[in-house]
């Protein structure tokens, strides 16, 4: 192998510059182009690292012995060895672990959230068999992808024998994961969040997410060891006592700062951001420091912030941006960058259509009986099993970690990211076959329904006036109009000042909770005072807000619940929505200052 051309700092920042621009451009090309066909934007995001990486570019990324960095060494000619240089190649990976610490922080934040459903049996149950059975089958499938050197690796990164154990642990982590976050999008977008598949769902995934990283990091601790009791052992009980450490104290600390910081009308503290990155951090170094990864930690730590409602969402509204825009590119860049689908010759093609497979036997086909026999229809368990079996970017941590320690060979790895696509882009269209329209228009009517019926339920004879402005700019005009029906004889008016927050499409990465508790407060922290001039002057009013993933359809079916006689509205998509609602007169007036 040859020696690594040393570069001087400046020449390796350039090299970084042109790296991570090369990465955002065909990222946000290639992602977008798939949003806009109606896929998951994370496909197109694993397809484009896999574009800059060699099976596209050429030359490979040979791992080196590297104890402090464990990253990668260029071998071979091609544009990737160009691009990526080892010190370039080292910026990347560090950068790409640092982006899964924090991923980690997010997805650890939701857990307690989504396991308090009222569904603990169901829960559990589901959580338990799609764990179970995935550890059975990664021994199995283990055991015939046994090929030293093709399948399972000989040495791992400083020269220690792979056992069949280590090997076997990494694949039944691949084949336990579930993507949290492409099932929250389904169901949010379906409305069903609140029905038994959506509480189910979201708690599985929550408990299955920790259960598979406990997976993960007995690989982990067995590629470090002669075997994986006596590793395990040692690196268990250290592992219990931080997460006693986490929850006895830790959580305490924060549920005392952030009682102090946080307010979910409010704009999220920096400070309190801080402080959450702080403690992933050093958690991250703890779990590190322990033997059972970095990302293990970040996880625990996450789980361990006190669940005060909204504290997720806001939290990850903050650092989302700069994490789906840049920061989780450049870490799929990265897993491309180390996979070479050229790897994938004929004669190994059989052995990924087995771990395929695998994938798609040990959720689906385990959640349907399970499912069923738990309460759940043929339907209904049908489609969590699609969703649970979505694999998203999760099973490319499990990737990344296999690859960095040299437990994973280039095939086995390749598999992993073939898995991690084909299982993201069958799970909305096979979603949408289980999930009848129906099941979403009933949800629908009962949002409509329990607002309509706790606002202003009864009926005084004068007019119903629905007051919906678009933004906080609009509140003055809509005001303005809401006032000429306070002069009018006979009934007073009753007024219902709503808004309804769009729910913003979710990626199939960044997590994001339901937004109602952000949302919902800082829309009716504008909202109120419209309510309350109005009720000044001796009318019914109320404000209102709810998150809808249809607002102008919505609008139109509050107000034909609500029995409304007019609506101002300050949009023209909410115009033409209204007009269809009979009996209902639109009023549209254009926006002016916020009101003070």
């Amino acid at each position: 192998m040859p020696e690594p051309a040393v570069l001087d700092a400046p020449e390796v920042l350039v090299r970084v510059l042109v790296a991570l621009a090369l990465i955002l451009l065909v990222a946000r090309l290639v992602g977008g182009l798939f949003e806009r066909f109606g896929q998951p934007r994370v496909v197109g995001e694993i397809i484009a690292g896999i574009l800059v990486g060699p099976t596209v570019l050429g030359g490979s990324l040979a791992t080196a012995a590297i104890p402090e960095i464990g990253a990668a060494a260029v071998d071979g000619t091609g544009l990737v060895n160009d691009l990526y240089p080892l010190q370039v190649y080292e910026f990347l990976s560090l950068l790409g672990t640092v982006t899964l610490v924090v991923f980690m922080l997010l997805m650890g934040m939701e857990v307690e959230q989504r396991l308090l459903k009222g569904r603990g049996t169901q829960i559990v149950g589901v959580s338990l068999a799609l764990i179970a059975v995935p550890v059975v089958f990664g021994f199995l499938v283990g055991g015939v992808l046994d090929s030293p050197g093709v399948w399972q690796a000989e040495l791992d990164v400083v020269g220690n024998p792979v056992s069949d154990t280590t090997h076997a642990l990494f694949i039944a982590a691949a084949l336990a994961v579930s993507a949290s976050a492409a099932l929250a999008r389904i169901l949010q977008e379906r409305r069903m969040m609140n029905t038994d598949l959506g509480a189910i769902g979201m708690g599985a995934t929550t408990l299955i997410s920790a259960l598979m990283f406990l997976v993960l990091a007995g690989g982990v601790a067995s590629s470090h060891g002669e075997g994986v009791v006596g590793a395990v052992g040692t690196k268990a009980a250290l592992a219990l006592a931080l997460v006693a450490f986490l929850f006895l104290v830790v959580r305490r600390g924060l549920a005392w700062l952030i009682e102090r910081r946080f307010d979910p009308a409010d704009s999220l503290d920096t400070e309190l951001v801080a402080v959450l990155l702080l403690g992933t951090l050093l958690c991250a170094f703890a779990a590190e420091a322990i033997g059972i990864n970095a990302l293990v930690g970040a996880f625990l730590f996450g789980a361990a912030v006190p669940q005060v409602p909204g504290l997720a969402a806001a939290v990850t509204d903050r650092l989302q941006t700069l994490l789906v825009v840049f920061l989780i590119p450049v870490f799929l860049a990265v897993a491309g960058i180390q996979t070479d689908l050229r790897v994938l010759e004929p004669a190994l093609i059989g052995g990924t259509l087995l771990f395929l497979a695998a994938s798609i036997a040990c959720k689906w086909f385990v959640t349907v009986p399970v499912g069923m026999g738990l309460g759940l229809s043929w339907r209904e368990s049908n489609a969590l099993g699609v969703l649970l079996n979505c694999r998203g970017l999760e099973i490319l941590i499990v990737a990344v970690v296999g690859q960095q320690l040299g437990v994973l060979t280039d095939a086995m790895a390749a598999s992993f990211v073939i898995a991690a696509i084909v299982t993201t882009l069958m799970t909305a269209p096979l979603a949408e076959a289980f999930l009848p329209g129906e099941a979403t228009e009933e949800e629908r009517e009962k949002t409509i329904q329990a607002a309509s019926t706790v606002l202003l339920p009864t009926m005084t004879g004068g007019s119903r006036v629905l007051v919906a402005p678009e933004r906080p700019e609009d509140a003055v005009a809509a005001l303005a109009e809401a006032e000429r029906f306070l002069d009018g004889e006979g009934p007073a008016a009753q007024f219902l000042v709503a808004h309804l927050p769009r729910a913003e499409p979710r990626t199939d990465y960044a997590l994001r909770g339901v937004k109602e508790a952000t949302l919902v407060p800082r829309a009716l922290r504008w909202l109120q005072p419209l309510a309350d001039r109005l009720a000044a002057a001796g009318n019914d009013a109320e404000a209102a807000a709810f998150v809808s993933p249809a607002p102008d359809a919505d609008l139109a079916g509050l107000a034909e619940e609500w029995a409304a006689t007019d609506a101002i509205v300050t949009d023209e998509d909410a115009a033409r929505a209204l007009d269809q609602v009979t009996g209902v007169t639109v009023h549209q007036v254009g926006p002016a200052a916020a009101i003070a």
